[in-house]
C-alpha cells in the first residue's frame, strides 16, 4: 500500500547568520528526500520580527522569509520531524524562547486540505492568516489556493490591515 501524495506549503524564515544559505540547504535536503517531489519556492521577502512574550522582538534583525511548495508521501507528523531536524542542523537552539531569533524556522503552513490539531502540530498553521510574510509569498505561488476553514490566499492577504501588509517587502539581492 502506498501513501497518498499531499500538496504541502512550508514557511521558511530566519534572522541569524547566513539565512539564504540555510534556506538553500533546507531546499536541497527537501528535494533529496525520497518521499518529497515537485519543490518550488516563492521569492524571498523581508519582514520585521514577529511575536512577543518574554522576547523583545523589536531588538531583533529583520527576517528573511519564503514559502516552499512540495508534494510528499510523508505523513504530516513525519514531515514535521524532518523539518525540525533541518532546523537543528542549521543551528537552531531548541531550548530558546518561542519568539527568539533563529537561523532557520520551518513551519508547515498547509498539508493538503487537512485540519490537524495535536499537541505538536496544528494545521492550517494557526497564525498564518495574521502574517503578511506568509501570505504574500504563498499568494505568489498559489493565489487561489483555498485555506481550509478560511478563504482563498489572496482574499486572506487582502483582509490584512494595510499596516500589516506593508511590514513585508520583496527581498532584493544586492548586485556586485
Amino acid at each position: 500500500m502506498t501513501a497518498d501524495i499531499s500538496l504541502v506549503y512550508l514557511g521558511l524564515g530566519g534572522n541569524l547568520g547566513d539565512v539564504a544559505m540555510h534556506f538553500e540547504q533546507a531546499r536541497q535536503a527537501l528535494e533529496s528526500h525520497p518521499k518529497i517531489t515537485s519543490l518550488r519556492a516563492s521569492s524571498q521577502c523581508i519582514s520585521k520580527a514577529w511575536g512577543g512574550g518574554v522576547v523583545d522582538v523589536s531588538k531583533q534583525n529583520d527576517y528573511l522569509n519564503e514559502v516552499v511548495e512540495l508534494e510528499t508521501r510523508l505523513p504530516a507528523k513525519d514531515l514535521l520531524g524532518f523539518c525540525q531536524q533541518l532546523e537543528l542542523e542549521a543551528g537552531r537552539n531548541p531550548q530558546a524562547e518561542r519568539w527568539a531569533a533563529r537561523p532557520l524556522d520551518i513551519d508547515i503552513l498547509l498539508y493538503g486540505q487537512q485540519l490537524i490539531c495535536t499537541s505538536t502540530l496544528e494545521l492550517p498553521h494557526p497564525r498564518m492568516l495574521m502574517r503578511a510574510f506568509v501570505l504574500k509569498p504563498l499568494a505568489e505561488l498559489s493565489p487561489k489556493l483555498q485555506i481550509p476553514g478560511a478563504s482563498q490566499v489572496l482574499a486572506a492577504l487582502q483582509a490584512l490591515s494595510p499596516t500589516e501588509r506593508n511590514t513585508t517587502q520583496r527581498f532584493k539581492k544586492e548586485s556586485n
